[in-house]
């Protein structure tokens, strides 16, 4: 409250067809006690309001004129006097259109996003698409990014009221110093110290380090990896239980493939809330997309690949940047990245693949050196390592061979 004018408590708030019934003040369009009401009547009311704040994905925001105005007269109709898009960088420009339907001609747009976190999901290799329309329209494009390539008025936020600032300055010299950007944080909350937990968790949730990392030297996997399932299974546990953490704020589980959601999801039903049916409503475990945006106060990123010519193979996919940066920075209190020794030591011919490599490889090299516990897991060696502090006087073991 102490960033907004005391009057500005008063504007309505709404949300458009929200899956679940939104928190006090917001209200839902249809209201909770009016479900039935059509959807023809959503623009008259938001019409007489003299201020009022909507929110909605573009589907809903199409659906609302189309509703009241049809389909061969959705263009033209007008209730909008600013539009804001958050998420923008993942948005691309067929999306941001449906959601700029209402916006006047002299209206304010918007774009709040980050173009060094995940782009649009596309399936169409449109890199090497020869149409020419495509080439100069590129549709694909997130809305970000081709408002940035327009040199439109920007504001640069710096500072994280969300990250650590241990996990803030990583982000900064790694990522942000590319742009100009001074990302901090003065968050410095951890997790509460527990008694009484096997050396392994004791060690992977030791709240002096916020940024801890788990390497292992299993190299089969693919898609899949059954070994590093087993072995954060025990951390998960004790970050579900013991610390109570809940999958809509407390814990996230980040992975980037759906195999490995799926085995996740179905050996640690305590990651996940049912309905009466036992479907899934809500679960820690999601894919790196789905994370975009949100935020837990502990993330474990599961790398899961691990087979070293594969790694090559599907570079792209892992060693994306904007992948490991998005997880990155979803953490509140800490950030567990468990991955295994060969994700480290890729060597590729691929000068993009080699110089995207390198944020995997810094962040065990130069943020975490600092050995917290050192053993095996069914007869496979582990380590785990956290970010060293200026205090550390030298503690733990040798500077980590990713090699």
């Amino acid at each position: 409250r102490q960033y907004f004018r005391p009057e500005l408590s008063s504007v309505p708030l709404y949300r458009l067809k929200p899956k679940e019934e939104p928190n006090s003040p917001i209200l839902s369009l249809p209201p909770a006690d009016q479900p039935k009401m059509g959807e023809r009547t959503f623009w008259g009311h938001l019409e007489r309001e003299r201020y009022c704040v909507v929110g909605g994905t573009p589907l809903a925001h199409r659906s609302l004129v189309v509703s009241k105005h049809g389909t061969p007269r959705m263009f033209g109709n007008l209730l909008f006097q600013c539009l804001i898009i958050d998420e923008a960088s993942q948005m691309n420009l067929p999306l941001a259109m449906l959601a700029a339907l209402a916006l006047a001609p002299d209206g304010q747009l918007i774009a709040v996003g980050d173009h060094r976190q995940m782009p649009p999901i596309v399936k169409h290799d449109w890199a090497n698409e020869r149409r020419r329309t495509f080439q100069e329209y590129r549709t694909y494009v997130s809305l970000f990014e081709t408002l940035l390539e327009m040199g439109l008025p920007t504001i640069r936020f710096s500072r994280s009221f969300r990250l650590h600032s241990e996990m803030a300055d990583f982000l900064r010299r790694e990522i942000y110093a590319e742009d100009g950007i001074e990302f901090h944080s003065t968050e410095t909350r951890t997790l509460p110290t527990q008694i009484g937990l096997d050396p392994f968790v004791e060690a992977v949730l030791a709240p002096d380090y916020p940024i801890v990392v788990i390497v292992h030297d299993e190299d089969r996997s693919q898609l899949r990896n059954i070994f590093e399932q087993n072995l954060i299974a025990p951390v998960l546990e004790t970050l579900a239980t013991v610390y109570g953490l809940d999958c809509r704020t407390g814990l996230g589980v980040v992975v980037p493939h759906r195999a490995q959601r799926a085995g996740l999801r179905d050996a640690l039903p305590v990651l996940s809330e049912v309905d009466e049916t036992g479907t899934i409503t809500h679960s820690s475990v999601d894919t790196v997309e789905r994370f975009q945006g949100d935020e837990r106060l502990v993330i474990v990123y599961s790398a899961t690949e691990s087979d070293p010519q594969y790694l090559v193979t599907a570079s792209k996919f892992l060693m994306d940047p904007r992948r490991l940066t998005v997880a990155l920075s979803r953490a509140r209190r800490k950030i567990i990245v468990v991955a295994a020794r060969s994700v480290f030591g890729i060597f590729s011919s691929d000068e993009e693949t080699f110089k995207n490599a390198q944020l995997w490889k810094n962040l065990l090299r130069e943020e975490c050196t600092a050995l917290l516990w050192d053993g095996d897991a069914a007869g496979i060696g582990a380590q785990v390592w956290g970010s060293r502090h200026p205090d550390d006087n030298g503690r733990g073991g040798s500077k980590p061979d990713a090699d």
